[in-house]
């Protein structure tokens, strides 16, 4: 599964906060990144979906298309290579 970076999962469901906002979340623009994700729980780490895309991320940011979606995820590869 392809995380589209929305950050829903992280703002809601974070095993570090118990379920508030975790503060490894850094936004850049509209994409949200894991500042620890080589060493992220392993309650993210085994977040699995049986789809190509995260259900939750196409919904949370109105995507249709699997093209939209591919361009995401392009977008987001290469803001976290300027970030590092």
């Amino acid at each position: 599964m392809n995380c589209l970076h929305c950050g829903d999962c992280c703002l809601r469901m974070s095993p570090l906060t118990n379920g508030s906002p975790c503060p490894k979340l850094k936004l850049n623009g509209t994409f949200y990144f894991c500042s620890v994700y080589e060493n992220r729980p392993y309650q993210c780490y085994k977040h699995k979906f049986d789809s190509r895309f995260c259900p939750i991320g196409m919904d949370v940011l109105g995507l249709s298309d699997p093209q939209a979606a591919y361009a995401r995820i392009e977008e987001g590869y290469q803001r976290l290579k300027e970030l590092q």
